[in-house]
């Protein structure tokens, strides 16, 4: 309890003491103009005038900051409104600088200073309405443009003042023994309409000021149109409707005190614009988001000089942010990629792509680490290149374990290698042995149900030397990928075809395959094909009649062989139809099949089956006739001789 009255009393006379001081300094001031009437307009238009001055000097000195036209606009224009006031108040009657010049000079540069600022400030407040309408709150003022606003307001001032000093043209505003002039009344009554336009702006556009500043500026201009209404009153330059007056204007310049300059010291993005603070909570929000995400983040401008790095990032390179900030990313550089590699990734990044890839850069401590890198562009409003955000994940542990695990797969590999030749070694010499013992047996037996059982044996011996052979090549194709190369299909077809017909010369092989016919595919190809059909003469039950063909479709060559034989069975044609390999190679006879559809994958083509008429099987070997053309990358080996 006693806690919160102690801060209900400090709250209390937090507010109270301004508002004593503020009450007493206007009784002195009231008691001054009654003694001394040029004192008080002295020291009333020179608290104005250092206020305007310190406007000018917060916004100015905060220009890089200030988005918004209403605070550029209004800070710039007060340094000419405070310097027509300094005019003004040396012109007063009884200053003696200008001596001959009465009452009307002083009246004649109040109306020039209060339309001046009712102007900028309608000028402000319109542009400031519009641009918030249209959601921009960021917009950039360069050094030219400004540049062109305060040429602009000197431009008019030094025409108000000439016409004043030098060509005497300004109307007159004060008459002696009269008062004032028609011209001066409704002079200001358009002043007080300017500034309750200008209200009208700045609170269509109050939610981009924070709201005790939104309140002090238009509580400032509130008083200073009350203001203007007194001065429409007094006779007696001296006389108290003037004094009062020149009262609200005291007020309202110390709301615009308030409001800019002492605010503007403590908190300016509180003070100047509301956005501000808003785009520093968004920016602690982006920073908490990066450091939480995991990832290590840099962002570079469009030249590629640093802006900003999360902690993940410095933790990740050794180096501290304070380090790289306004150095070039190629501070990492570990010398292991040549300019072409950085030239490619920038061209594709300027271009407006992301570019992603695996860079090796070098910490602080010299060690080198490996990243997969995401780099995007961020586009302004108008679609132009601003910055560079790059998202690094490191994989160094990674790149090493599939090193080890590419190392040891190679090992593994090589040693299954030696192991299948030593095996088929042995199978080779094995089987020759039974063979060889075979056929003496059924050469020298005179039993036919022996003779019979040792010509099953050659057969079986035979099959077996040949399913070793297919496993050689197997093997080849699975460890050892294969180049691509032109292809003549016409040739290969033929030379396929004299060498079945030497050895099976019952076939009856028909051939029309287009000459000149050419793909850019693995060599395997061919043994794919002869596969095929060797399958089709060996499984025939009669005299086999074969025909293959070829035609181009789609970009790719389908080559048709056809046969008249009791067609494949289906446990054969699981073996690639259900992709159960190892079961159906250990269930049937389809390893050459197999063979056959792994050669056709490679080249990246599929193999299909139909049945032929009246009997028989077709099979189609459909490959493209360029694997660039297929999208596909191509696999490239060195050949290297068959070792048995």
């Amino acid at each position: 309890m006693r806690v919160s009255r102690r801060l209900v009393s400090e709250e209390w006379w937090r507010h109270a003491l301004p508002i004593v001081g503020v009450g007493g300094g206007v009784a002195v001031l009231y008691v001054v103009q009654l003694r001394n009437f040029l004192l008080f307009h002295s020291v009333v238009e020179m608290f104005s005038i250092v206020v305007a001055s310190g406007v000018f000097l917060v916004t100015w000195n905060a220009r890089e900051e200030l988005k918004h036209p209403f605070v550029v606009v209004l800070g710039i224009s007060y340094l000419f409104v405070g310097g027509v006031d300094l005019l003004h108040t040396l012109a007063y009657k009884g200053m003696g600088v200008f001596p001959t010049a009465g009452a009307n000079l002083p009246t004649q540069l109040w109306l020039f200073g209060r339309s001046l600022e009712g102007l900028s400030l309608l000028g402000a407040g319109a542009v400031g309405f519009a641009v918030s309408e249209r959601g921009i709150t960021d917009r950039e003022w360069n050094d030219r443009e400004l540049l062109t606003l305060v040429s602009g307001y000197a431009l008019v001032v030094a025409v108000g003042l000439g016409s004043i000093f030098v060509f005497d043209q300004f109307p007159r505003a004060y008459v002696p023994g009269s008062g004032l002039t028609r011209f001066k009344l409704v002079s200001e009554y358009v002043i007080v309409g300017l500034f309750a336009a200008g209200l009208v702006f700045l609170y269509g556009q109050r939610e981009t000021f924070d709201r005790h500043v939104f309140q002090l500026l238009a509580v400032s201009l509130l008083l200073t149109m009350v203001s203007e209404l007194a001065f429409t009153f007094y006779v007696d330059v001296y006389g108290l409707s003037n004094a009062v007056g020149h009262l609200f204007k005291l007020g309202s310049f110390y709301l615009i005190y308030l409001a800019v300059v002492k605010t503007g010291i403590k908190e300016p993005q509180k003070a100047l614009y509301r956005t501000l603070a808003r785009r520093e909570a968004r920016a602690r929000k982006f920073k908490k988001a990066a450091d939480y995400s995991g990832h290590a983040i840099l962002i570079t401008d469009r030249d590629g000089t640093i802006q900003y790095v999360n902690d993940t990032w410095e933790d990740v390179t050794g180096y501290s942010a304070a380090e790289v900030i306004g150095e070039n990313p190629h501070v990492l550089k570990s010398g292991e990629h040549d300019e072409a590699f950085y030239e490619e990734m920038w061209s594709t990044i300027l271009a407006g792509e992301v570019w992603e890839g695996e860079i090796v850069n070098e910490r602080k401590n010299g060690d080198q680490f490996v990243i997969h890198q995401t780099t995007a562009p961020i586009l302004g409003d108008e679609g132009e290149i601003q910055w560079f955000v790059a998202i690094h994940d490191e994989i160094t542990e990674q790149k090493a374990y599939e090193r080890r695990l590419e190392s040891d797969l190679h090992t593994s590999v090589r040693q299954l290698e030696v192991l299948a030749r030593v095996l088929r070694h042995d199978i080779r010499n094995k089987l020759g042995v039974v063979q060889g013992n075979a056929e003496t047996v059924r050469s020298e037996t005179t039993d036919d149900e022996i003779a019979a059982m040792a010509t099953r044996i050659e057969d079986a011996s035979q099959q077996l030397l040949a399913r070793a052979d297919k496993q050689r090549s197997i093997v080849r194709l699975l460890v050892e990928p294969s180049t691509e190369v032109p292809l003549s299909l016409s040739d290969s077809v033929t030379d396929v075809v004299e060498r079945l017909k030497g050895t099976y010369p019952e076939a009856a092989i028909t051939v029309d395959v287009p000459s000149g016919l050419t793909v850019t595919t693995i060599p395997e190809l061919r043994r794919a094909i002869e596969e095929v059909v060797e399958n089709a003469i060996v499984h025939a039950d009669r005299r086999p009649e074969i025909t293959v063909d070829a035609r181009t479709k789609d970009g790719a060559v389908e080559l048709r062989i056809e046969d008249d034989g009791p067609g494949i069975p289906a446990a054969e044609r699981q073996v690639i139809g259900e992709r159960t390999e190892i079961d159906a190679l250990r269930h049937s006879n389809g390893m050459g099949l197999w063979l056959v559809d792994h050669i056709v994958a490679e080249a990246g083509g599929t193999v299909r089956f139909a049945d032929a008429d009246p009997r028989g099987s077709v099979v189609t070997l459909v490959v493209p006739r360029s694997r660039r053309c297929d999208g596909r990358d191509s696999r490239t080996r060195e050949p290297r001789p068959d070792v048995d």
